[in-house]
């Protein structure tokens, strides 16, 4: 739809609305919300015993910033698509998406070099699957609710980096709650997982993304 076809349809269609904070306001209550639930999970299940520790090697460190940036810039980026000629660059939408490959591409290293995940490992864990599923679940839906009060021109872009933030964030919270560290359950039992998760969200969040537009 072009913008002048939009704005036809918008005044058309035209009733009594509240207008929408800014996008910056929105990512921010988000953000209040998701992480409150993040650390709900974490308080609830208990995160892992070594922590203090374990926040000092590099690689934990380094996938866990990555996680926080791409939910962050995902979120933002999604506010952003939602707002009609808001977004300045499509390199915007690229962000996010750079930052998300930095989680996985730490623990690949890892595995590269073979300072991690020796010796035998749960590749994959029950628990922390249903951690990123629920969490990425709770979180994504906010944020698509969110979403669909403002008018996504683009609600294939749209879902799939709102699907990115949900998954980022609730992979920080369950890598906080995780134990094991080898690569392969990392790789496995997170990264894996949370793109089946992200992929789900994506194909639920498109539709009703993009209702609005088929009115």
């Amino acid at each position: 739809m072009k913008t002048n076809e939009l704005i036809v349809h918008l005044a058309k269609s035209a009733g009594p609305v509240s207008p929408l904070r800014s996008p910056w306001i929105r990512l921010a209550q988000w953000m209040a919300c998701a992480t409150a639930l993040a650390a709900a999970a974490i308080l609830a299940i208990g995160p892992r015993a070594d922590l203090s520790s374990a926040i000092t090697r590099p690689v934990f460190a380094v996938s866990l910033f990555a996680l926080l940036l791409a939910a962050v810039l995902s979120a933002a980026t999604a506010f952003v698509l939602s707002v009609p000629g808001m977004e300045r660059s499509p390199l915007e939408r690229a962000l996010p998406i750079v930052a998300a490959v930095g989680w996985p591409a730490a623990w690949l290293i890892v595995m590269k070099l073979n300072a991690a995940g020796r010796g035998n490992v749960r590749i994959f864990h029950a628990a922390c699957a249903i951690e990123i599923a629920v969490l990425a679940a709770l979180s994504g839906w906010l944020l698509v609710a969110m979403l669909r009060r403002a008018a996504p021109l683009r609600p294939a872009w749209t879902a799939a980096i709102a699907s990115l933030a949900a998954v980022t964030i609730a992979a920080a919270a369950t890598q906080i709650i995780c134990p094991i560290d080898a690569a392969s359950h990392q790789l496995v039992g997170h990264v894996l997982v949370a793109a089946v998760v992200g992929l789900a969200g994506f194909m639920a969040a498109r539709r009703p993304l993009g209702e609005w537009n088929k009115k």
